[in-house]
């Protein structure tokens, strides 16, 4: 069950700083006015992009690397301003704002607090992107404007190199990191920068396909009960399920039109769709991280994945809490005694066979990609 934590206070003061749009710029000229580094192009250079469907892993790799000191993302402390967090955190210092840790909403174990870090990237991109409405309830954007690219660079600075802030123990500035499932849909603008590095996570597609199937169903419920969850969701851009799920629009034209969200199919359709898009795009700086191989191998994949990323960090530590997790959560994400008995790992068959062929088959063609970080 999902309980709303959020006081009358809390939503009010959240609807003022993410509903109107003026608001938002607003709150990014002054967080830019105030906190923007003297060469914010230099500052915003490297940039870590975490990206894949929805229950994918791309959490877990988020907190991996958001652990690294070279790395900035942003967190639950930013919120509601998130274009704004240097501004917000000193309007907070005086309270010194405490948490306690508690179970994120999605039920799958992970404990959240102030400091953890959160996908709210898309509140950029909501503000200053030109969404694309074809009447079909999807999620898309038009390539982003020279200008709104470089408005995202200094985004980028402001987050991991504001202005006053110490640099990082070595002296070298810190880079910035995100996880945006969304950025899917601007991969060839985000890869246009040849010092960024996207990561593109993937998961077994039956297995993406009950998790996301299992989590629309639970915020849909959850959505009806609590109005204000289905409105902090959308304020932040996440579509991904629940009652204002909206798939993203280069994945609609190849998906069954037959098919609904509340059936299990819809969901090992849209992979199919998503990923068979994700196997079309080639950049060099565009790579692809098998979930299930993090899981099977933690320690020589987070290896390469730092590798990748240009960072000397040890994986001892968070090797062994990737194999915590894939011991307790067999379907890597949520535990199996909370499963019905349609999602054991072994029931294929309420899937139809022609849309899991596919699936698998794309599947195949993900895992012999040259661009995996590492593959058997």
């Amino acid at each position: 069950m999902i309980t709303s934590p959020y006081s009358r206070l809390d939503r009010w003061l959240h609807w003022i700083a993410l509903q109107p749009e003026a608001v938002r710029r607003l709150s990014f000229d002054l967080e830019r006015q105030f906190y923007l580094p003297d060469n914010p192009q230099r500052a915003a250079q490297g940039a870590v992009y975490v990206c894949g469907l929805a229950r994918s892993g791309t959490t877990i790799l988020l907190r991996i690397l958001d652990e690294i000191p070279e790395l900035k993302s942003l967190s639950y402390r930013s919120m509601p301003f998130a274009l704004a967090p240097n501004l917000w955190a000193a309007a907070n210092r005086p309270m010194n704002r405490q948490v306690a840790e508690i179970r994120r909403a999605h039920g799958d174990g992970l404990l959240v607090d102030l400091d953890s870090p959160e996908a709210l990237e898309e509140v950029f991109w909501r503000t200053f992107g030109r969404p694309i409405d074809d009447g079909t309830g999807t999620m898309g954007y038009a390539p982003p404007s020279p200008e709104t690219m470089a408005a995202f660079a200094d985004y980028r600075a402001l987050v991991a190199n504001p202005k006053g802030a110490a640099p990082a123990a070595d002296g070298k500035l810190r880079r910035y990191l995100s996880k945006n499932n969304n950025n899917l849909l601007r991969l060839d603008s985000l890869c246009a920068d040849p010092t960024a590095q996207v990561l593109l996570v993937y998961r077994d597609p039956v297995d993406t396909a009950r998790s996301m199937h299992k989590q629309h169903l639970r915020f849909c419920k959850a959505q009806k009960e609590h109005p204000f969850i289905r409105r902090y969701m959308d304020w932040l851009g996440h579509f991904e399920f629940g009652l204002g799920h909206r798939p993203f629009a280069f994945a609609k034209p190849f998906m069954d039109l037959g098919l609904r969200p509340e059936d299990l199919n819809y969901w090992l359709d849209y992979w199919n769709a998503v990923h068979q898009y994700i196997l079309k795009k080639a950049a060099r700086n565009l790579q692809l991280v098998n979930y299930d191989a993090l899981c099977a191998q933690p320690a020589r994949m987070l290896g390469e994945v730092f590798e990748t990323v240009a960072l000397q960090a040890d994986v001892t530590i968070p090797a062994k809490l990737v194999r915590a997790a894939a011991r307790s959560k067999p379907q890597g994400l949520e535990p199996r005694t909370n499963e019905p008995p349609n999602y054991l790992p072994d029931a294929h068959t309420e899937f139809g066979p022609a849309l899991l062929l596919r699936a698998n088959t794309a599947h195949a063609a993900l895992r012999a990609d040259e661009r995996n970080i590492y593959s058997n």
